[in-house]
This record gives C-alpha cells, sequence and structure tokens, in this order.
C-alpha cells in the first residue's frame, strides 16, 4: 500500500473522506495568472513540490459526533469541530509522512498564510517528490464545463441576492461564522438555501444538524447529536 493511499485510509477512519494530490506549481502558476492576493505555496519552502488537499463531506459529522460523546475535553473545547480536524489530520500526516518536512495549512487560515480555499481545499504540503506521485502530470487537469444548469446559476443569484436582503451586512462575517451575538439571527438559514438550488451531489449534503452547526456554532445543536447516536 502507497503511503498516500494509507493516509487515506487514516483520514477516512476520521470522517475525512476526501483526499487529492497535486503539484505545487499548479496552483501557483494559478495565483500568478488570476493576480491572487495570497501567497504562492512554494515560497513556504523551495523544497516543497507536493500537496494533499483533504477535505470532507457529510461523512465528518457521525466521527465527530462519537469523539464528543467519548472526550470531555474535546466537547469542553471552545471550537471543538476544528479542534477535532486539526488533530486528527496532523496525527496521520505525522504517522505516514513523519520522515518528511511538512507545512499545514486551514481553512480558516489568514493573514500570511491565507490560502485560496476557492481554488484549494485544507492543504499539506511534502517536501521533495516520492515515486507515488511521478505519475501526476506535469500541467494541471483541464478544466471541467460547469455542472450547474442555468436555471440553477439564476436561482442561486436569486437566493443570494435574498440572503444579502435578511442579512445585517456590516456583521456578515459574524452571522456567517457562528459569531454574531444576535441569539435571534437566522440569516444562515438564507444562505444554506444558496447551497441547495444545486441539485448536483445532493446525496453528499450535509444533514440539518451539521448544516446548522457550522453556520451557527450551537452547542446545543451537539448536544442534540450526542443524544441521537445509537
Amino acid at each position: 500500500m502507497s503511503r498516500l493511499a494509507q493516509l487515506e485510509r487514516l483520514l477516512k477512519a476520521q470522517g475525512l473522506d476526501l483526499l487529492h494530490a497535486f503539484r505545487v506549481r499548479w496552483y501557483d502558476d494559478l495565483v500568478e495568472k488570476e493576480n491572487l492576493p495570497v501567497r504562492r505555496l512554494s515560497s513556504f519552502g523551495e523544497g516543497y513540490k507536493v500537496g494533499i488537499l483533504i477535505g470532507n463531506s457529510k461523512s465528518l459529522w457521525t466521527s465527530f459526533v462519537r469523539a464528543l460523546k467519548e472526550d470531555a475535553e474535546l466537547r469542553a473545547n471552545k471550537d471543538p469541530l476544528d479542534t477535532y480536524t486539526q488533530s486528527r489530520v496532523k496525527d496521520a500526516v505525522e504517522e505516514v509522512y513523519h520522515d518528511r518536512k511538512q507545512e499545514l495549512f486551514w481553512s480558516c487560515d489568514y493573514g500570511d498564510r491565507l490560502v485560496a480555499m476557492q481554488r484549494i481545499a485544507e492543504v499539506v504540503l511534502l517536501e521533495g517528490v516520492e515515486s507515488e506521485f511521478d505519475d501526476l502530470p506535469a500541467a494541471p487537469p483541464p478544466p471541467l464545463p460547469c455542472p450547474v444548469s442555468m436555471e440553477e446559476l439564476a436561482a442561486a443569484k436569486e437566493a443570494i441576492d435574498s440572503a444579502l436582503s435578511m442579512s445585517d451586512q456590516t456583521k456578515l462575517r459574524e452571522e456567517l461564522h457562528g459569531e454574531s451575538k444576535d441569539e435571534t439571527s437566522a440569516s444562515w438559514r438564507h444562505w444554506l438555501r444558496v447551497r441547495e438550488t444545486v441539485k448536483l451531489g445532493q446525496e453528499f449534503r450535509y444533514s440539518d444538524d451539521q448544516a446548522e452547526y457550522h453556520y451557527t456554532k450551537n452547542r446545543l445543536v451537539l448536544e442534540r447529536a450526542i443524544g441521537g447516536l445509537d
């Protein structure tokens, strides 16, 4: 079994079921081509040639909630979901690539470590290129045609306009990241409708509890989810 396959197996057992290797220069070339206001990944070390994207579908929720039920320290954590995700990724990467210099980036990073998440996901950089990555093409895969219909795009535009009209745009970041102090704020439901306008991949959509917690960080959702475990 290749080391990449080992990493995939370890992460999948923790609910992190999306993984894909890429060449660092694919991302760097896109940063330059689109003049994105972020650093090239290679600027963090000339030896970094390969990256690994890590993400998740709805499968993360059950693994996370079970860990919450079993771990009182995790339940007491201020941000248990990010803590769970980052600790599992770090442990798995260290176990598999302990002999390689590593650099980990998260979707919550900002400033100097901000990664263009519209172009990429949570990232692990590995120093050097191993034989298991030799089959990666020199050039990135060609862009796929947009899988969303014109009707869905129109519905999404309408949903975005509605969400903006229902939100306090001076506190938009707080409302969309569970930081709003207004307990009655329900603008997240309008933003969720934007996602729901696209039908492709609905079988991988978050459950109601998972979606609500991602938007609100409401700990009552966690208690409800723990209580609903078999």
